[in-house]
């Protein structure tokens, strides 16, 4: 039996009523600093507990969600109900913030400053 080795990536959930656009600037942000990213879009119930779970699953450590426009950036060495960032009217923010988030779970990723 071959064992299964998850790629090293973010993982990123997002709801399925997530708006399209915030999804893609937080993408951009990490590409941008050049660490992997997996998306999934899903039906989420309560968006920090999916964020730890996210980051608990992710080989980097860290997992996104996004959900009725709140924002959700956690790192799995941190208390469940205490996520790094989390953002409230995050698609009401300007694109350059949106994709800042997404640099900055990169950057937690690379060990270095946020934006």
């Amino acid at each position: 039996m071959i064992p299964v080795v998850s790629k090293p990536a973010i993982y990123f959930h997002a709801d399925t009523e997530a708006n399209p656009e915030c999804i893609k600037q937080v993408l951009f942000g990490i590409e941008e600093e050049g660490i992997p990213c997996e998306l999934e879009i899903m039906p989420l119930k309560e968006e920090v507990q999916a964020a730890f779970r996210a980051s608990a699953s992710s080989p980097l450590l860290v997992g996104i969600t996004l959900k009725n426009d709140h924002l959700v950036i956690h790192y799995r060495n941190l208390p469940p109900d205490q996520p790094l960032f989390s953002e409230y009217r995050f698609c009401a923010a300007t694109l350059e913030k949106q994709r800042n988030m997404g640099m900055n779970a990169a950057r937690l990723v690379k060990g270095v400053p946020f934006k």
